[in-house]
């Protein structure tokens, strides 16, 4: 990878530390680029308490799937994906993330996509959460398996029961 050989990506390094002790504030939950995987995750978080103990969560979704959520507000931001990157519908949502540190981010692609998790690798966050590939050593500190054991509606249980209990 060409990221890798000009030192613009580098292996996340391990800082988390169990129990959390840090408050957590803000949370970015990327959603799937894959229309199937988009619904299965909506359906999974459909019970998730997003307004749990003034935590504010940002979750990016793709613009092709704007008609199919029925939610709006500033904590929803649209994106465009391309090859190698993504594109913010607007701007401003983008330095506003890329500016502020963030405690969590998910990112709930369970294929390696290289446009989230070059973003990802961007953001200031202790915690970065993915799913196992052969490059998420790179963008991630913790890593789910989504194939050997179980659904992926299991994989994003799991998920869920991080956040809850950080």
């Amino acid at each position: 990878m060409f990221y890798l050989l000009v030192g613009k990506i580098r292996k996340v390094p391990p800082k988390i530390q169990l129990p959390n002790n840090n408050r957590v504030k803000e949370v970015i939950i990327f959603f799937p680029i894959d229309e199937n995987l988009f619904r299965l995750s909506l359906y999974s978080f459909r019970e998730f308490d997003l307004n749990k103990d003034n935590i504010k969560y940002h979750f990016i979704i793709n613009q092709k799937f704007q008609n199919m959520i029925n939610l709006s507000g500033p904590n929803l931001i649209f994106v465009n994906h391309r090859k190698n990157k993504i594109k913010f519908c607007d701007p401003n949502q983008q330095n506003i993330l890329t500016q502020n540190d963030i405690d969590v981010i998910v990112d709930l692609n369970i294929h390696f996509s290289f446009g989230p998790s070059k973003f990802i690798s961007y953001l200031k966050s202790n915690i970065k959460i993915g799913f196992k590939s052969k490059f998420s050593d790179y963008f991630y500190n913790l890593q789910l398996e989504a194939n050997n054991k179980g659904t992926v509606e299991n994989s994003y249980q799991q998920i869920q029961h991080i956040l809850n209990s950080l």
